[in-house]
């Protein structure tokens, strides 16, 4: 079968456009004016930086389903989807054990409740219609990422997953060491944003650059907003200012790997011959 079985179907660009405009306006919402969540959003977020966390994971959505919607192979955004629906089902557990916290009635609510006990179902649906499409279509050699860089994306992502877990789990617990004030719900939410590391995970094992660009990509985008979001409320850090230094830190830290990661695919050369798409190791 040739490189045209990899293509994005039909439904899977539905998909995304339908989700892309909800993703945009919570972004303005939780990063623009995260200080007005409790009128305008789902819920009152407080902190402001827990807002705009989720903003920034928003958009880094938005970005990943505009590609989709766009992209030319099914092999450019398969990565992406696991994370997704693992990151929607989170929210949708979160929503359910934590119903009193919500503003019910509020159009705000009801995008998010449709969107997070709907999107689980569809993204997992979607993906796996199209990668039984793609299953056996062959591309082209292709670079890989650094063994270095997978190294440490696929720790840093193993270490992500252990903080998401924590925090779901054990909100109260894990959320009292947290470097601002949480709440149980606040807790799981952002259990679902440190749930993404399971892209990181996925990229490190894969490190084919047609599959892992995209992520990587959304990865930069979404860091780069964390960061901005940790020095804009550094107020909001129990350590103040040095507390949201020190996380900026760490996020930087991250984002050089990631966008040093990029830069080398730029540079690779193709190191095998080509494949099936979704089946060589």
């Amino acid at each position: 079968m040739d490189s045209a079985a990899d293509r994005v179907l039909p439904a899977t660009r539905v998909l995304a456009l339908v989700i892309v405009p909800f993703l945009v306006a919570a972004f303005v919402i939780c990063y623009l004016m995260p200080t007005r969540t409790r009128e305008l959003f789902a819920w009152g977020i407080k902190p402001p930086l827990t807002a705009m966390l989720l903003a920034a994971v928003y958009i880094g959505g938005a970005f990943f389903f505009v590609r989709v919607a766009t992209a030319r192979r099914w092999s450019e955004v398969a990565l992406g989807f696991p994370p997704v629906a693992l990151f929607a089902s989170l929210l949708g557990v979160t929503t359910v054990l934590h119903w009193d916290r919500f503003t019910h009635g509020h159009i705000s609510f009801v995008a998010w409740a449709a969107l997070y006990f709907a999107a689980p179902v569809f993204v997992v649906a979607i993906a796996a219609t199209n990668t039984r499409t793609a299953r056996r279509a062959v591309v082209a050699p292709d670079p890989r990422l650094a063994p270095a860089v997978r190294i440490v994306l696929g720790v840093t992502g193993l270490a992500e997953l252990l903080v998401a877990a924590g925090l779901f789990v054990r909100p109260d617990q894990v959320g009292g060491l947290w470097p601002w004030a949480v709440t149980p719900l606040t807790a799981r939410t952002l259990a679902a944003v440190y749930a993404l590391g399971l892209a990181n995970v996925l990229v490190a094992a894969d490190g084919r650059a047609s599959r892992v660009r995209l992520q990587l990509e959304v990865q930069a985008v979404m860091l780069t907003l964390v960061a901005i979001a940790a020095l804009v409320r550094r107020g909001d850090f129990a350590a103040g200012p040095p507390g949201a230094y020190a996380f900026a830190a760490i996020v930087a830290a991250e984002l050089a790997v990631v966008t040093g990661g990029l830069a080398g695919l730029s540079r690779g050369k193709p190191a095998t011959r080509g494949r099936t798409a979704l089946n060589a190791p």
